[in-house]
C-alpha cells in the first residue's frame, strides 16, 4: 500500500494544500499537534479503560493490552467506559487545538467550527472486533458536502493495529452506493478495496489526516494485543449548512446511549468546544441508504 504524503511543510500555504485536497482528497500532517497534548489525553483515556477492566491489568494502562473484556464499538458493555471518555474534558479540548481550527479555515475561507459529537474509537483486536468499514463521510454526516474530517491517533497506529487508509483520488466518483456490513456505520461503499491508490502511514501521536466528506477511507484490522485509540473531529464553515440531528442538534457521539453535554460536562471549566455557534442554518436529513444520492457541488472542485 502506498505511503501518505506529507503535508506538513505546507501547512500555512492555503493554495497548495486545496489543490492538493482536491486532488488526492486527503491531506496528512506529520507531528502537526504537541505530543505531550496527545499523551495527556491518551493517558487519561487509558486510565478509564483500565479502571473499565478493557486492558490487561498486569501491564502498563498507557500500553493499552487489551484484556477479555474489551468490546466492540456499540455491543453490550461498551457504554460505561465510553460514557467516561465522553465525559473527558481534555479529549473534547483537543477538537478545537488552534492548530485544527485554523488548518480547517484555511481550507475553507473562512471561519469553521468544529461539530460536537466528538467521536472516540476504540479498536480490539480482531477477529473479535469488525473493523470501520470503508465508507464515505457525506452520508452520515450531510448538511455540506465540504464538512471535513480530522482523524488523529491517540496512541502509535502501525498499519498491524488496524490505522485508516485512504482511497486517494476517490472524491471524483462522487457518492457512492452502498450495502450493509459489520462494524461501526454498518454500511460499505462500493468501492474497490484492491484499488492501487489506497493510502496509509504508521501513524503516532501528534500525526493528522485530514480529509473531505466524499473521500472513501476506513479502518484496518487490529491485528495486535493491543486497543486501537483515535479520534474524528469534523469541521464546517460557519455559513455552511449543518444537518439536523434526528435526536437532537448538537448532541454527544452516540447520544442517548451516552447522556447528553448537561450530564457529561459537569465540573468543566468550560463548555465552548461542543457549542455549536449561533447563527448556524440546520437542514433535515435524509436516509443514508437511499441508492442515488446526487453529488453536490464542492469549493474544492475535485479534479
Amino acid at each position: 500500500m502506498k505511503e501518505l504524503t506529507d503535508s506538513h511543510d505546507d501547512f500555512q500555504d492555503a493554495a497548495v494544500l486545496r489543490e492538493r485536497l482536491a486532488g488526492d482528497g486527503y491531506l496528512f500532517f506529520r507531528g502537526l499537534l504537541p505530543r505531550d497534548v496527545v499523551a495527556d489525553v491518551h493517558e487519561q483515556l487509558a486510565r478509564i479503560l483500565y479502571d473499565s477492566d478493557w486492558l490487561a491489568r498486569d501491564a502498563d494502562p498507557r500500553e493499552l493490552v487489551a484484556s477479555g473484556r474489551a468490546v466492540e464499538e456499540g455491543s453490550a458493555g461498551f457504554f460505561g467506559a465510553y460514557t467516561a471518555i465522553q465525559s473527558t474534558e481534555a479529549f473534547h479540548r483537543l477538537a478545537v487545538r488552534p492548530e485544527l481550527l485554523e488548518l480547517a479555515g484555511r481550507l475553507l475561507g473562512e471561519d469553521a467550527f468544529a461539530h460536537p459529537a466528538h467521536i472516540c474509537r476504540i479498536a480490539p483486536p480482531s477477529p473479535g472486533a469488525n473493523p470501520t468499514p470503508i465508507h464515505q463521510d457525506y452520508r452520515f454526516i450531510q448538511g455540506s458536502v465540504d464538512t471535513l474530517t480530522t482523524w488523529l491517533p491517540l496512541s502509535a497506529a502501525p498499519p498491524e493495529i488496524g490505522g485508516l487508509r485512504v482511497l486517494a483520488g476517490s472524491p471524483r466518483l462522487g457518492v457512492l452506493p452502498v450495502k450493509a456490513s459489520d462494524g461501526p456505520g454498518m454500511m460499505r461503499a462500493e468501492a474497490d478495496e484492491n484499488h492501487p491508490e489506497w493510502r496509509t502511514t504508521s501513524y503516532r501521536p501528534g500525526d493528522v489526516l485530514l480529509f473531505g466528506s466524499l473521500t472513501v477511507h476506513g479502518a484496518m484490522p487490529n491485528q495486535t494485543k493491543q486497543l486501537r485509540l483515535s479520534a474524528d473531529f469534523r469541521y464546517q464553515a460557519v455559513s455552511a449548512p449543518m444537518a439536523r440531528d434526528l435526536l437532537g442538534t448538537g448532541k454527544p457521539h452516540y447520544h442517548p446511549e451516552v447522556p447528553d453535554f448537561a450530564t457529561l460536562t459537569r465540573g468543566w471549566t468550560s463548555t465552548e468546544c461542543v457549542e455549536v455557534p449561533a447563527g448556524v442554518q440546520f437542514v433535515d436529513r435524509w436516509d443514508p441508504r437511499v441508492d442515488d444520492v446526487p453529488t453536490p457541488p464542492s469549493r474544492f472542485a475535485y479534479i
